[in-house]
């Protein structure tokens, strides 16, 4: 009985398929780049209430349709972004930081963007680089968001 003959040539294996790991830091620089454009475009908003003011109404409708589960524990925060713009661009709050109103304008900016890093359109994905963006703009600015709570509570209660 003959041995069967095993190769030791060289024989080209098949690249590895990309796993999850391999994209992520892919996905990561897209997001962050994308929202570096978003806080670049941020930054003319500061100064244009009227820009601000139509950032502020597509963001407001868009926010109603938006499906809520992705964005979690941000939601609330994100409602409050949106209030604190409208404030700020009717000039009732100006005692926000520039660079606090930049990111928080930026995150608005990119969730408004359909076409961002996971395309809005794509079954339960579209709105999880969104939620991401939200959730880095509440850690960046949650004391500004906070204070401007407050100011809102006292506001109300005159």
């Amino acid at each position: 009985m003959r041995k069967a003959k095993t190769k030791t040539g060289s024989r080209k294996k098949k690249p590895a398929a990309k796993t999850k790991e391999n994209r992520t830091p892919v996905l990561k620089e897209r997001l962050e780049a994308e929202f570096a454009q978003a806080m670049k475009s941020a930054k003319s908003y500061v100064e244009d209430p009227q820009r601000l003011r139509a950032l502020f109404q597509e963001a407001a409708k868009q926010a109603a349709a938006l499906p809520r589960d992705p964005f979690q524990e941000t939601w609330p925060y994100f409602q409050t972004m949106l209030r604190l713009i409208r404030a700020y661009y009717q000039g009732n709050y100006r005692d926000v930081a520039d660079s606090s109103l930049v990111v928080i304008i930026a995150a608005i900016i990119y969730v408004v963007n359909p076409l961002d890093v996971i395309p809005d359109a794509i079954p339960a994905l579209g709105f999880l680089d969104d939620a991401t963006v939200l959730a880095l703009a509440v850690r960046r600015t949650r004391q500004t968001l906070d204070e401007f709570m407050t100011w809102e509570t006292a506001t109300v209660r005159l």
